[in-house]
């Protein structure tokens, strides 16, 4: 499958931007909260910018990280981002408890530490677009797979098929006729024009005219056998 098909994970976008303007509302409201007047100006802002404990900076740091993590569609981005925002949870969660020591006013902290629980524990939607087609799960965790618009033969489970795409990792197949394959299921794939090994695949996703398939444990010919089909096709793994 191209990347081209992945549809825009706009959800998980809104709450990136959010994720990267948080650190400097979060530093605004709490300093508009501390009672103190004309905290905006600059022989103020600056010192109460030094008040703010080092383990405040981590949490903000961290978030402003989630939200350039969450821009990237990317299973190992998108999980990085999700414990970043567990970490900040749990950070959150412990000054919620321990606001007394804390220079600003603590009724108006907790207030805020509950938002910021609250709006942490909202990127779980995250969840929702963690599958295609908002995300490549097929991609390798350290390196993006690239993904060539082929047709070729396939004969997926004794049915006769075509590949949409392919790579070293799987195969978008489109069926003759209808298939009935479940998800997570195995099937034994032969690309006749590729290679005379059989593959086996697990079913990632059942689509209305095929399937989604992700290779399992490829052999060492056929991933041969690949390569010198594509490059004889202009292409390249």
């Amino acid at each position: 499958m191209s990347m081209s098909v992945l549809k825009k994970p706009f959800g998980v976008y809104f709450l990136a931007i959010l994720f990267l303007l948080a650190p400097i509302g979060n530093v605004f409201i709490s300093f508009a909260g501390s009672g103190v007047e004309n905290w905006y100006d600059s022989g103020v802002f600056g010192p109460f910018l030094q008040t703010i404990p080092a383990m405040d900076w981590i949490w903000l740091g961290l978030l402003f990280l989630t939200g350039i993590l969450l821009f990237r569609p990317h299973k190992l981005s998108w999980s990085v981002a999700i414990f970043t925002l567990i970490l900040i949870l749990c950070i959150n969660a412990y000054r919620l408890y321990h606001v007394d020591t804390n220079s600003i006013d603590p009724v108006f902290f907790k207030i805020f530490s509950l938002l910021a629980i609250i709006c942490t524990v909202s990127v779980l939607v995250i969840s929702f677009y963690f599958r295609f087609p908002y995300l490549d799960r097929r991609a390798s965790w350290l390196t993006n797979t690239r993904r060539v618009d082929i047709r070729t033969s396939v004969v997926c489970a004794g049915q006769k098929a075509i590949t949409e795409s392919l790579s070293k990792t799987g195969s978008r197949i489109s069926f003759e006729q209808p298939g009935s394959f479940r998800k997570n299921e195995i099937v034994v794939l032969k690309f006749p024009e590729i290679s005379p090994i059989e593959v086996k695949a697990k079913v990632v996703e059942n689509l209305d005219s095929g399937a989604r398939v992700e290779f399992e444990e490829l052999d060492g010919q056929f991933r041969q056998d690949l390569g010198r089909w594509l490059k004889s096709r202009g292409q390249s793994e």
